[in-house]
């Protein structure tokens, strides 16, 4: 069977795919055409191929005439249903269909359902006028069609609420995602992992998302045991509440001993490939398995002890000219520019990967190969 893998960055499903050893052709459709994607399957690019900037519906321009049998997608498509649609073009989607993903990317419905099944989340608004100014909370401004923390800001005392955006209320704690696969009914809790958010290190700033640890969060057995457990029935009922299938992501802040989920990433998700990494699981073949089906047997508490997994995006802290992608693959770099291409200021370099027996060193593995990344490419450009 010919699978069509379509989104902004399809490098890191496929790449599991082609590990899964099951006999699907992929194709590819992203916008990036990463040197590595490359190196992967056959792909069209918005960038390389069309030479236009991102926009989902390009991805329909990008996908005609491709010959597959069935679809799947990554992000951001979990946020325009209709463009999977036309994509598809009547073919099968492997995972959740855009019914799906119409309800559950709602916010007033996923508020909604969080607040009926007694589950603490934080306070929405889709409207400025009916906040109480003086209650001392502090507000974001969130996109509707929200992802990798794009457009989130703190919102200025007095402004407006414009079209196209919430407002949710900060909560002061720890940011994570946990990622699950779901049959429809019932869901297999994969991972769980802090979630690196505006970190200067990595080029970032603000909300922006730029990369994940994977591991055991707390000091003690007892409290990830807790933790594992209410993540877990959050998952099942939302799994329940949606119908969700495949393997899909949430995303929740951690305030003290209280998970507060913030919204569901529908699809694959950027942390699965440290679970596939950590725990040994295919999530490509976890992908097809749970969508007709069937769920992994999989218990994240017998895996406690494995250690930390981390990864980072890193982005450009000036403009920079990147060379020796081959190198940097050969080195487990991953979604690389092509040679001498020119990156612009606050544009993703590349993504970097780390391995320890705890959360510092595995973070500073990380920051240490973010300095690499830079010093390669800032030489590299001084010396042009």
């Amino acid at each position: 069977m010919d699978i069509l893998i379509v989104g902004v960055s399809v490098r890191g499903l496929a790449e599991s795919a082609v590990r899964s050893g099951l006999e699907h052709r992929i194709v590819g459709v992203d916008y990036f055409g990463d040197f590595d994607l490359g190196l992967l399957c056959p792909h069209r690019s918005i960038k390389r191929d069309l030479s236009l900037p991102y926009d989902s519906r390009h991805l329909i321009t990008a996908s005609s005439g491709l010959p597959f049998d069935a679809l799947t997608y990554v992000a951001n498509l979990e946020n325009y249903p209709s463009v999977i649609e036309a994509v598809a073009g009547g073919k099968p989607i492997l995972g959740n269909s855009p019914v799906v993903l119409a309800s559950v990317r709602d916010p007033a419905r996923f508020f909604g359902f969080l607040a009926q099944a007694g589950i603490p989340a934080p306070k929405i608004a889709f409207d400025s006028t009916s906040l109480n100014l003086d209650s001392g909370t502090i507000w974001l401004r969130k996109p509707l069609r929200s992802g990798g923390g794009h457009g989130i800001a703190a919102r200025p005392p007095g402004d407006r609420l414009e079209p196209g955006f919430l407002l949710q209320e900060y909560l002061d704690g720890l940011s994570g995602g946990a990622v699950f696969a779901a049959d429809g009914r019932d869901a297999c809790l994969l991972g769980i992992s802090e979630q690196l958010i505006g970190r200067n290190e990595f080029g970032a700033d603000g909300f922006r998302y730029c990369g994940s640890i994977l591991g055991p969060i707390g000091a003690r057995q007892a409290e990830w045991a807790d933790f594992v457990n209410s993540i877990r029935q959050i998952v099942r009922a939302v799994t329940r509440e949606f119908h969700l299938v495949g393997v899909n992501g949430i995303d929740f802040i951690l305030k003290g001993k209280t998970v507060y989920p913030l919204e569901v990433n529908p699809r694959y998700t950027a942390s699965m490939e440290l679970v596939e990494w950590a725990y040994g699981l295919n999530i490509f073949r976890t992908h097809l398995d749970a969508c007709h089906g069937k769920l992994p047997d999989f218990d994240l508490l017998a895996r406690s002890d494995a250690g930390y997994f981390g990864k980072a995006i890193c982005f450009a802290l000036r403009a920079l000219i990147f060379h020796d992608p081959q190198w940097w693959f050969d080195r487990g770099v991953r979604d690389l520019p092509f040679e001498g291409e020119q990156i612009a200021q606050g544009k993703p370099v590349c993504t970097l990967f780390s391995r320890g027996q705890n959360r510092s060193e595995c973070y500073n593995r990380l920051t240490q190969a973010a300095a690499e990344v830079e010093r390669a490419c800032l030489h590299a450009t001084t010396s042009v």
